[in-house]
């Protein structure tokens, strides 16, 4: 399912294109869900994943499997790639885990702006 914001969608591929001295805030409405945190680079999502998953020994093969996808190069933007990520509720927002790393398809995005609703510190 193709995402039919193409502004979105052209922001997301900047961001994968240019090397981001600084990731972008950015909030997103998913099903409902409200989620903010900063827009990273496909590649960035992808070392920082390896990364972590090179932590864990069982992991180990795992992980050069995901450095290999990092080589491969997606034809179209479909996805987008956070960090920082936390889901906004009607108290604090809710970390999605220490990283906050999460890739979503570009098609579940419902609502979107630039800025991050609540921020860090």
């Amino acid at each position: 399912m193709r995402n039919d914001d193409a502004l979105l969608e052209k922001l997301v591929r900047r961001a994968d294109e240019e090397d981001c001295e600084a990731p972008l805030p950015i909030t997103l409405m998913i099903g409902g869900v409200i989620l903010t945190g900063a827009l990273l680079p496909r590649d960035e999502w992808l070392r920082q994943h390896m990364s972590l998953l090179s932590e864990k020994d069982t992991l180990t093969e795992f992980a050069k499997d995901f450095a290999k996808d990092m080589l491969r190069h997606e034809p179209e933007t479909t996805h987008i790639h956070l960090t920082w990520t936390r889901i906004v509720t009607g108290g604090p927002t809710v970390p999605i885990d220490d990283h906050g790393l999460l890739r979503v398809p570009l098609s579940e995005v419902g609502a979107w702006t630039i800025g991050d609703l609540n921020p860090i510190g």
